[in-house]
């Protein structure tokens, strides 16, 4: 059973979120403020897949519990989804840098709340598999020092993925590279866009729509080309997809524009634990993890 805890100094607000996430599968813990919260998270923190956090609270606020959260190794990836009236741009930005990389804004509509949190959730999910895949392999890569791969669908681009991050002292931090893979695919090879996106997974077909372009001409003769480089300081990865390209400066970063969609993250996270030059039109990335 997926686990959650709910965060909000008002009790109607709790019943609420309570009884709406319940019917979906959810395991739900409650706190009535930043406090309680910080206790329940320290003892059963382990559990939870995501957290979904009021920002105005007595004892201690959401954006303080928040930067606590982050500030824990252990909980560090753990998607917090602020829930809160503090809609201004400049809290959504101060929410966006202090790691919340979900916001929802009161009052919201019940199937919003859901689709949000199962977002969050499958991130996460997808984030323990791909770590704990990280563990599991034996690396092939351990003494590549230069060397070229091409690979067509999301599962070869998570295999490479894997197995490159684990080359590097921190693969845990490295393992963002198969956020880029993935996307040389999807946005890249496939063309699906940004706004595309939304509406597939809006109406269920996601995954359809991934298996047929895989499929169909022209897409299903593309490549992914990943040439990889190893210096004593650090491992350079250029990702180069046979797409159209696209605007990557807006997606370096999360705005507040795009931090209330249930899909578009993947390049600002990466941006932040890897260094990122994009090239030409945008279907090529240089990717520099530093192996220190």
């Amino acid at each position: 059973m997926k686990t959650i805890l709910i965060v909000d100094d008002e009790i109607e607000v709790l019943k609420v979120l309570k009884n709406l996430l319940e019917p979906e599968g959810y395991r739900v813990f409650t706190a009535e403020d930043g406090e309680e919260a910080k206790s329940i998270i320290k003892k059963n923190g382990e559990q939870f897949s995501a957290i979904l956090l009021d920002w105005s609270m007595p004892k201690l606020s959401g954006i303080e519990v928040l930067r606590w959260i982050k500030a824990q190794r252990q909980f560090e990836y753990l998607p917090v989804i602020m829930h809160t009236a503090m809609k201004h741009s400049q809290n959504i930005r101060e929410g966006i840098e202090a790691g919340a990389f979900y916001y929802l804004t009161k009052p919201t509509d019940g199937s919003i709340i859901i689709s949000i949190v199962n977002a969050a959730v499958d991130d996460f999910n997808h984030l323990k598999n791909l770590l704990s895949r990280l563990q599991e392999s034996k690396n092939p890569f351990k003494f590549l020092t230069e060397g070229i791969f091409r690979f067509k669908t999301l599962e070869e681009a998570e295999f490479l993925g894997v197995r490159i991050a684990n080359t590097c002292p921190n693969p845990e931090k490295a393992i963002v590279i198969s956020e880029l893979l993935v996307n040389a695919v999807e946005h890249g090879n496939l063309e699906i866009s940004y706004d595309d996106k939304t509406e597939y997974f809006g109406k269920g077909i996601y995954n359809q729509i991934l298996n047929q372009r895989l499929s169909q001409a022209p897409f299903a003769d593309r490549f992914v080309e990943v040439k990889l480089q190893r210096f004593p300081d650090k491992m350079m990865v250029t990702i180069e997809d046979q797409g159209m390209g696209f605007d990557y400066q807006k997606y370096l970063t999360l705005d507040e524009d795009r931090v209330f969609d249930v899909h578009g993250r993947g390049i600002a996270i990466a941006n932040m634990y890897v260094r990122l030059k994009y090239l030409d039109k945008g279907n090529k990335v240089e990717v520099t993890i530093p192996c220190e």
